[in-house]
């Protein structure tokens, strides 16, 4: 799967360039605290360049669904055309996503949702690979964001609190069958994002001598 993801990346950087180097998330965190999420997507729409409208709707989904899906027109105009920036995009996000998941989390997504604008912007061949979609946004600058985009939680079963009574003192219960569960948000695997991190690492390296 790594050739793939150097396949991928070799296309997408001839047709968008240099990659950019990580953002700075300064202002992305004061946002996050504020729980101002429509204007996160707004900095990480200036941050790509994306000339044009960009909405936000929090759901409250009833049953399963993605976590976060963009609404774009049928035809996308031109990047950079006047057509462009008349066109108005929606990200639409669960609201549990943003009250459960971490910083990262919510960075990837908007990331990745808004990198499929620019994909389909430029009439990009790998416009409908959504791991090209999740690798456009680390070159875009969000690298770390898409390769952190994961949680391990640990969960496990409480002894009766009768039996925890007679095998324990007073007050002490103790935990088993314990078990770890490890969630990510996107389209690549861990190696997969660490790969092409590594690999944007050294591009930019041999980019600056």
């Amino acid at each position: 799967m790594s050739e793939l993801v150097r396949i991928y990346l070799d296309q997408l950087l001839h047709s968008l360039g240099r990659a950019t180097p990580p953002i700075d998330p300064q202002t992305l965190h004061i946002l996050y605290g504020r729980k101002d999420y429509a204007a996160m997507l707004g900095w990480i729409k200036n941050s790509m360049r994306l000339d044009l409208r960009v909405g936000l709707r929090i759901v409250n989904s009833a049953g399963p669904s993605a976590p976060m899906w963009i609404e774009l027109p049928k035809m996308m105009p031109p990047f950079g055309s006047s057509e462009f920036q008349r066109t108005r995009v929606v990200v639409n996000v669960r609201r549990d996503l943003l009250e459960s998941k971490p910083f990262e989390w919510v960075v990837a997504g908007f990331a990745h949702e808004l990198s499929h604008v620019v994909l389909f912007s430029i009439g990009h061949r790998l416009q409908h690979e959504e791991k090209a979609v999740d690798l456009t946004a680390m070159i875009l600058g969000y690298q770390i964001f898409v390769a952190n985009a994961e949680v391990t939680t640990t969960k496990g079963r409480l002894l009766s609190v009768i039996l925890a009574l007679l095998l324990i003192p007073l007050g002490v219960l103790f935990w088993r069958g314990t078990s770890t569960q490890t969630s990510r948000l996107g389209y690549l695997t861990k190696s997969e994002a660490a790969f092409a991190r590594q690999q944007l690492a050294h591009i930019s390296r041999k980019d600056s001598n």
